[in-house]
């Protein structure tokens, strides 16, 4: 099964065909494809790779497959590497396991430039744990490797599997969005972080979505900007669409490391709400977390309630028309404050995380204030 990549998020990428071949040929039909380039050049033209990683990338079954694949272009546009495409259930012409060699490629004035040698492996799902050997003797041996975990499960939750993945690799890249037991999720996530983190760098997807939220709360509740909004706060209202809820706790996990909020209580007050308490400053903070009826998959508004000595006051964030987040002026006297948040394809969140080779200290922390969420949650 060849992916058609003419629908991907980088027009500007070219996809050689892709060729059924078996494990031991890869390398040949790899010399195979620049050959090929070669001979379709006119005279003075060179063909030139730019190649500055390996990238693993794993996913669960062939209709996630077809939805990654339109992200690869995107990636090694940004960020060259030689791709390594695993899929654990697919679909094959005879049992075991099937590989595919392409490339993907981009025109210059001088000739081409090579930005991916692409590896598909597909396991019919019995075979799935020869993945990792397979993969192993297909990276080159002097670039970092980054693991895009694209599968819809936590990635401890496979097992082996994973753990002989992660092995490899510099640095693990995973997505909290759309997992079916979030507070679950975290909790494994939060674990595993803490015993590998010395290892590897370690990313959530979800994190990067959420920096104009970040950023806008920073400016907005500064105590220069807003005295007392954040040593005051009496509760907060978090309210997010369909499949969102990662996104939803990974935020108020940043705020509750950053203000060293320390969590006691946490229940399902609703179907779609989550209630957590806070200790802060001998107080009690009360968080709603409440999953909306339909809208987009993502963070929709944030409430922020605190008391001053003359009165209540409130604050809404929400996110707005053309991709802006920012205050609701008809609930709150704050001086309207708008930070660009425009919707960023999965193609540029993994690009621009394979150029980021460092440990997220912030990150870290949020996730394991999380974890101590969940914890409670589960109680």
């Amino acid at each position: 099964m060849a992916y058609v990549v003419n629908d991907s998020e980088s027009a500007a990428l070219l996809t050689l065909p892709e060729h059924k071949i078996k494990i031991a040929q890869v390398r040949q039909q790899l010399d195979s494809l620049w050959e090929s380039l070669h001979q379709d050049l006119a005279d003075g033209q060179a063909v030139t790779r730019a190649c500055m990683s390996n990238l693993i990338i794993y996913c669960e079954g062939d209709e996630q497959a077809a939805s990654i694949s339109r992200a690869i272009p995107g990636i090694v546009q940004n960020h060259p590497s030689r791709i390594i495409f695993l899929i654990g259930t697919g679909q094959t012409s005879e049992p075991g396991i099937e590989v595919f060699v392409s490339g993907h490629y981009c025109a210059l004035n001088s000739g081409w430039q090579v930005c991916s040698e692409q590896i598909r492996v597909v396991s019919d799902g019995f075979t799935s744990r020869r993945l990792p050997s397979v993969t192993r003797s297909q990276l080159i041996g002097d670039l970092p490797t980054t693991l895009w975990w694209a599968a819809l499960q936590p990635p401890p939750f496979a097992g082996k599997l994973f753990y002989k993945l992660a092995s490899m690799a510099d640095q693990i890249i995973y997505d909290s969005y759309n997992w079916n037991n979030p507070s679950k999720g975290i909790q494994a996530m939060a674990r595993w972080v803490a015993a590998e983190k010395q290892e590897h760098v370690i990313f959530n997807l979800s994190w990067r979505r959420l920096k104009p939220w970040r950023s806008l709360l920073s400016q907005v509740l500064d105590p220069q900007i807003k005295p007392g909004a954040l040593q005051n706060v009496t509760q907060l209202r978090i309210e997010h669409g369909p499949h969102a809820l990662g996104m939803a706790l990974l935020l108020l996990g940043w705020l509750a490391s950053r203000l060293n909020w320390e969590p006691i209580e946490g229940r399902v007050a609703l179907d779609k709400e989550t209630v957590w308490h806070f200790t802060a400053h001998g107080r009690q903070i009360p968080a709603r977390v409440v999953r909306l009826g339909g809208g987009e998959p993502t963070l929709h508004r944030m409430h922020w309630y605190w008391r001053t000595e003359q009165q209540s006051q409130h604050i809404e964030f929400s996110r707005l028309s053309d991709g802006r987040l920012g205050i609701v002026e008809d609930t709150s006297d704050v001086p309207t404050r708008v930070v660009a948040a425009p919707p960023l394809r999965r193609s540029a969140l993994v690009a621009a995380q394979m150029a980021h080779r460092t440990r997220d200290k912030l990150f870290e922390e949020a996730l394991e204030v999380g974890n101590t969420m969940a914890s409670i949650l589960e109680h």
